[in-house]
């Protein structure tokens, strides 16, 4: 269904999800090159808040902003990250126009909030069994799922996150 949808057409979830997982790697590529860059100021050792004090919680700042960063201009300028590129897919807002600074930011933090609770909730679905445990973990992965479990049942294959954000994900030739 997804690989026969036209140009135009709302993009389906498995190549939005090919394309997030694409983007994922740069972004990891991207941490991986701020991380070198600052480890000559923790002489080499891990930088975490907890141990490096002001440097760990710069760190985590640095890290943010250049995720942001990349997101952020990929969907103002172009409305396509480099996965998104390859997958041909495209991010619009729901009048067909680029996202501009603000809906991007809303689209960064809402899907890093949705992201970081999975995340959490995977990290403890992990543990021991408990039905108490079980179901706080899974209430914390929930948002992330249903956002990209209501793609097929949406008649404009919107994305919750697409919905809040007023925007679509379009195939382009």
């Amino acid at each position: 269904m997804d690989g026969k949808s036209a140009a135009g057409s709302p993009a389906g979830l498995w190549r939005r999800l090919a394309a997030l997982f694409y983007d994922l790697l740069l972004v990891v590529a991207l941490a991986f090159f701020a991380t070198f860059v600052m480890l000559p100021l923790t002489g080499g050792e891990a930088i975490l808040s907890s141990t490096q004090g002001a440097i760990g919680h710069a760190y985590h700042a640095v890290l943010l902003l250049i995720t942001f960063g990349y997101f952020g201009r990929c969907w103002t300028h172009g409305g396509q990250t480099l996965g998104m590129k390859a997958w041909r897919i495209e991010l619009q807002t729901a009048a067909g126009g680029r996202l501009n600074w603000p809906g991007a930011a809303g689209r960064f933090l809402l899907g890093t909030g949705m992201a970081i609770l999975a995340v959490l909730g995977a990290w403890y679905l992990r543990g021991p069994a408990n039905l108490i445990a079980g179901a706080g973990a899974a209430a914390l992965v929930a948002p992330f799922a249903l956002n990209f479990g209501w793609i097929p049942f949406n008649a404009a294959r919107q994305s919750l996150q697409d919905v809040a954000g007023s925007a679509r994900v379009v195939r382009v030739p």
